[in-house]
């Protein structure tokens, strides 16, 4: 009976050593598949960063030009104008004449 107690001991021992063997492999296994799970996250992690870069761009493409239009835009329409009221026979000013673009109404009337 001794004998089959060492060798009870020793299929142990080398249940032990494959298990670990095993073990090693899965560690390994999950090593690797980290890895590519991380290099995907970063690449979504970059793609969002520019995403968002790119969406403030699209919104500051839009909104800069609207406000200097409005900041800008009545001044040169009144020296444009002005030249062709004079033709049409209106002297008048062209803000009295109710016909001017005051910032003020613009915005209000938004």
């Amino acid at each position: 009976m001794s004998i089959k107690q060492g060798e009870g001991i020793q299929g142990s021992k080398q249940t032990s050593n494959g298990s670990n063997q095993n073990i090693e492999e899965l560690l390994k296994q999950n090593l690797e598949i980290t890895r590519d799970l991380q290099e995907r996250v970063q690449k979504i992690h970059n793609f969002i960063k520019w995403q968002r870069i790119f969406g403030v761009l699209k919104v500051l493409i839009i909104v800069v030009p609207l406000i200097l239009s409005i900041i800008y835009l009545p001044a040169i329409l009144k020296n444009v104008i002005t030249p062709y009221q004079e033709l049409l026979g209106g002297t008048q000013d062209f803000n009295s004449a109710g016909g001017g673009f005051n910032i003020n109404s613009l915005l209000n009337g938004l």
